[in-house]
């Protein structure tokens, strides 16, 4: 396996370096207004990346240059915020890069200063914390005189993968696979995303490592999931993925179980998928979880999640679940 860089820039590029894919994802997350000017082409991803160093551990990036029905060409610029918590310096930021694309674009040709191809900016987030940044970089300038707010870029647009519902992430069957991989909840769909990966395909080999390196997960527990499931298939890549990442020592959640011991790495993957468990039955039941209720939900022990399993069968609606009069 080649050397691994960060869990979420390698699974984020597999996602979108592909020029179907990359095609859907304009489909699905561009507004009409913008999507309407594309022609039918698929995009075709530039090489290099335009993110500041020191930021690369949280960041990634991608660049698409796209055909327009006008006969010209355009950018799309895919920033993905990898942080649990969105940074409020981000327009600062995308204004940079956005800088640094028109440049290298236009080198030392006059011609191409006179005329620079728009960059349409696009933002994906899958952190747990809510999206409270500025959206645009003209909310971060101190006037409310329009003369004197110059701007590098008007605004962006926001794809918040965590705020979205399991279908809309995208009509591509591997791309929502992706997507609900980054929103740490792939252990509750995995059937999804065994059916939606095709076997020998590298995107389920990069799927899976990514939950290897990023989710705190019983690996033996993993394992027996999916051959109960019936997928013989990714439990035996789970097993060579995992091998190699301890070996590199790249699986920081794995070594941690290893050294705790694996009955208490047993407890805690079990607990977890508990949670996983009935987070996913309250959305079928009630629909999406208010922030206060995830957090109750992390936070909780093992024996309080069970008696709120317990519950989710007869309550009649959200707040009977987490009443206090229940037994725990």
């Amino acid at each position: 396996m080649a050397e691994l860089h960060n869990p979420h820039d390698t699974l984020f590029r597999a996602l979108l370096s592909d020029p179907g894919r990359a095609r859907d994802f304009l489909r699905d997350h561009l507004p009409n207004t913008i999507a309407g000017h594309l022609a039918d082409a698929p995009p075709e991803i530039v090489e290099g990346n335009f993110v500041d160093e020191a930021l690369a551990a949280s960041q990634s990036d991608l660049l698409m240059k796209v055909a327009l029905t006008s006969g010209t060409d355009a950018f799309v610029y895919v920033l993905a915020e990898h942080k649990s918590t969105p940074d409020p310096a981000l327009p600062l930021q995308l204004a940079s890069y956005m800088v640094r694309i028109w440049k290298r674009y236009a080198g030392t040709g006059t011609a191409r200063l006179r005329a620079l191809p728009p960059i349409i900016p696009v933002v994906v987030y899958h952190g747990a914390e809510p999206w409270t940044v500025p959206d645009s970089l003209r909310a971060m300038i101190a006037t409310d005189d329009p003369d004197l707010a110059f701007l590098p870029g008007a605004g962006y647009i926001l794809r918040n993968l965590r705020a979205m519902e399991i279908d809309a992430l995208s009509r591509n069957a591997a791309l929502r696979a992706g997507f609900i991989t980054l929103r740490r909840q792939a252990l509750a769909f995995l059937a999804e995303i065994a059916g939606s990966l095709p076997e020998g395909t590298d995107l389920r080999r990069q799927v899976l490592e990514y939950v290897l390196r990023v989710y705190n997960v019983d690996l033996d527990a993993l394992r027996a999931t999916l051959r109960t499931g019936g997928h013989n298939e990714l439990e035996a890549l789970v097993g060579t993925i995992a091998e190699t990442l301890l070996e590199q020592g790249k699986a920081e959640g794995l070594k941690a179980g290893e050294a705790k011991g694996k009955a208490e790495g047993k407890a805690e993957g079990k607990a977890e998928g508990k949670a996983e468990t009935l987070g996913r039955q309250l959305e079928r039941r009630f629909g999406p979880l208010p922030r206060d209720i995830e957090t109750r939900i992390a936070a909780a022990e093992p024996d309080r999640i069970e008696a709120w399993l317990d519950a989710v069968l007869d309550a009649p609606d959200l707040a009977a679940v987490f009443a206090e009069g229940r037994p725990h």
